[in-house]
């Protein structure tokens, strides 16, 4: 099947691609996918053929991007796949976000979303599409019976985002992830309040790497707030190991 599929993408139009992917059931095919790139086998040739074949100008195309996406997704939290492997796969994701439409845009973030609230990452390897679907998503005009846009979906993620438990190996990755992404002044409150109340739950080693990416993200706005912040839990620390001191004395 994976050899009919990438014989068919070689054509110059995608018309019998198209068709014969549309007489496959999408679980054959994530399934197929998913085994071709835990053995390392042209997971990435597959994976373009199947997005070719795949067109968002209708609804079927536009599922079947969704469901391979979402595929795609977990295989690189799996931890089953080569380096090169999962690096191509991100590589092609970036690539095609652009192309899927606000609601299956929507529907993504919420799934990155999701995994973070249930503690569902594996290894945050996905985490680097996220900033690239919150940047497409930000692009869209409208979207929902409420005609909200894509902008105001993408600070309602963001605040749902930052209002979800972290877990507390990823709180570096996904500070450091938000300066890829397009931030309002209220979306940059957001996360620097919960990247500050993140501070005194993590072990003292990790709060020199954690200051740091905070800083690259204060390019973005909220500078007097991080140092703030920073020197406040400081100056807490100091205290507490002052009055540890006094009292073994």
């Amino acid at each position: 099947m994976d050899q009919k599929i990438l014989s068919l993408a070689t054509e110059k139009t995608a018309d019998r691609l198209q068709a014969f992917l549309q007489t496959l059931r999408e679980d054959d095919l994530a399934n197929l996918l998913q085994n071709q790139a835990v053995k390392g086998r042209a997971a990435g040739a597959l994976l373009r053929a199947i997005f070719k074949g795949s067109p968002c100008s209708e609804e079927a195309g536009a599922l079947r991007r969704l469901k391979i996406y979402s595929c795609c997704i977990r295989l690189l939290e799996s931890g089953d796949l080569q380096k090169e492997v999962s690096s191509e796969i991100i590589g092609i994701l970036m690539l095609e976000v652009h192309n899927f439409p606000g609601p299956s845009l929507v529907e993504l973030a919420n799934e990155f979303v999701g995994a973070i609230k249930e503690g569902n990452l594996t290894n945050g390897k996905s985490l680097e599409l996220l900033p690239i679907i919150l940047t497409a998503l930000a692009t869209e005009k409208a979207y929902g019976k409420g005609e909200l846009s894509g902008e105001d979906y993408k600070k309602q993620l963001i605040k749902t985002l930052c209002s979800v438990r972290w877990d507390l190996q990823y709180v570096i990755q996904l500070t450091s992830m938000f300066k890829d992404v397009p931030l309002t002044a209220e979306e940059m409150e957001f996360v620097v309040e919960k990247v500050l109340s993140m501070f005194s739950k993590l072990n003292l080693q990790e709060i020199p790497p954690l200051v740091y990416q905070l800083l690259v993200l204060t390019s973005k706005g909220c500078r007097k707030r991080v140092l703030d912040g920073i020197i406040a839990f400081f100056s807490k620390l100091d205290k507490q190991h002052s009055e540890e001191e006094s009292g073994d004395e």
